[in-house]
């Protein structure tokens, strides 16, 4: 099928030479792949998980505090308690007064201790019967809850037991002083209430700095916007001026590379299309001489051809296989320099536009494959009123992808797609290839048939387009140029 396909190839390319264009190479930095970082965001979680550091490990320490104070004092105050009462004992009591019961005992000597520490005392006679249970805690009491919990954190075991006698030697009783589990449940809520509120004032701190932090970064968001831009190819895309001293920096620098970016590929591009031009007007000039000049000397020749036929019929018939010879020959030339000169310059490109030449183009493609190969062409829109060199340029890039799906896909369909909007022109080309996992653009894909993918490539450049190559998920592959189109040129052919 390629031999059957494929002929007639003209071999001259101009093509080359905008591979030695200075394209200009970007510095190669090896730079360390990292996780995206929202300062913002990083920000409130950090603050936030300080604040609550701070409010654990004050709590943590203020729970520890309690219990070794609390564990420690009851036993001071306990000693204090048991010495008061015992003095009150003998104050108060007769020589033969045996019981705590018989004796008045008044307790209100302890309130100036209770209140400032509290605490509970329990006073049992010698026949453990229970004479007084106090707490000196005159303040509101807690849940149970929570007076359950500073009995674990305290620990039930924190007492203070001693006799308690009329005399040395004479013991009327039996003292035990327990901490006001109460009492100092209210003052570890009021230490954890001002650990709390220490711990929402480092988050309103954070929120104050936060919204600096805020504002000083909303310009990311323009920055976002103009390098979004510029990666879809608006070279006119500028960052604006920023009060931050360092981003108005960045955004000078990154305005002062745009500018020099666009310079060089607005004269890149002028370059190119200088090139093109040129080549194209070679071919032309070339195509009228091969055509004035050697179409002549073949006609000329296969005329010679005819009266040698005709002299060796007559008179020399050893003559004539000479003869037929030179009139094959001569009529292959005819047909070679015709597919050369097809190739230099599409015939009728000027005089019938661009629809009726690719549909010539691929009417002799499904005439030289037989229906091996299919080619399909959709045209939407005017397609004979745009400018030559995107005329020359759109019938090259199609002659060349079907050369491309021929000889490297091997493809049995192929599908030109061209579609003309208000501002840009955008053609697609598709083909249901065997071999689309093999079909990269290759160094030999894009030197191949004399024009190439760097043919298209750089003619797409020159043109300020866009050319893509996909390979479809099953198989065969696609070829979308994106062309734009002048502005007032839309009525010139």
């Amino acid at each position: 099928m390629r031999s059957r396909c494929m002929s007639g190839k003209f071999p001259a390319d101009i093509a080359a030479y905008f591979a030695t264009l200075p394209l200009p190479m970007p510095t190669m930095l090896t730079v360390t792949a990292q996780r995206p970082l929202d300062l913002k965001r990083q920000l409130l979680v950090r603050v936030s998980l300080f604040a609550l550091i701070v409010l654990l490990l004050g709590s943590s320490v203020t729970l520890l505090e309690t219990r070794y104070r609390v564990r420690a004092d009851i036993q001071r105050t306990g000693d204090v308690i048991r010495q008061l009462i015992s003095a009150e004992i003998n104050r108060n009591s007769q020589p033969y007064d045996r019981s705590l019961r018989d004796i008045n005992v008044d307790l209100g000597l302890l309130e100036p201790i209770g209140n400032l520490l509290g605490f509970c005392i329990s006073m049992t006679d010698i026949y453990a019967h229970v004479v007084e249970q106090r707490c000196f805690n005159n303040r509101t009491n807690p849940p149970q809850s929570l007076t359950a919990l500073m009995r674990v954190v305290i620990g039930s075991d924190a007492a203070y037991h001693a006799g308690i006698g009329q005399y040395p030697g004479i013991a009327v009783g039996q003292l035990a002083v327990t901490p006001d589990y109460a009492s100092e449940a209210l003052q570890l809520t009021t230490k954890l209430g001002q650990l709390l509120a220490l711990s929402i004032l480092i988050l309103l701190l954070s929120f104050f700095v936060y919204r600096p932090v805020r504002n000083a970064l909303a310009p990311s968001q323009a920055i976002l916007e103009t390098l979004d831009r510029m990666d879809r190819g608006d070279l006119r895309a500028r960052m604006p001026a920023f009060a931050l001293i360092e981003l108005s920096r960045i955004s000078s620098g990154f305005n002062r590379l745009a500018d020099r970016l666009q310079n060089t590929i607005r004269n890149q591009q002028r370059l190119a299309h200088r090139l093109l031009s040129v080549r194209e007007e070679e071919r032309q000039h070339l195509a009228r001489e091969l055509h004035d000049e050697f179409g002549q000397y073949l006609a000329s020749l296969n005329a010679e051809a005819a009266f040698a036929r005709e002299l060796a019929d007559e008179q020399l018939p050893d003559l004539r296989p000479c003869a037929d010879a030179i009139a094959r020959t001569s009529s292959h030339m005819m047909e070679t320099l015709q597919q050369i000169l097809h190739r230099l310059r599409p015939v009728g490109l000027e005089e019938f536009g661009l629809h009726s030449s690719l549909q010539q183009l691929l009417a002799g493609w499904n005439q030289r494959c037989r229906e091996q190969t299919v080619f399909t062409l959709d045209v939407s829109g005017d397609a004979d009123g745009m400018p030559d060199d995107i005329n020359v340029s759109i019938y090259r890039i199609v002659q060349e992808s079907l050369t491309n799906a021929i000889r490297h896909g091997m493809a049995s369909a192929v599908e030109v797609r061209l579609q003309r909007h208000d501002n840009h022109l955008l053609l697609t080309i598709n083909d249901n290839g065997r071999q689309a996992a093999s079909r990269a653009p290759t160094p030999a894909m894009k030197k191949s048939g004399g024009f190439g993918l760097l043919g298209m490539e750089e003619r797409v450049l020159a043109l300020g387009g866009e050319l893509s190559f996909h390979q479809n998920a099953g198989s065969g592959s696609s070829v979308k140029v994106r062309l734009p189109l002048p502005a007032g040129e839309e009525d010139q052919a």
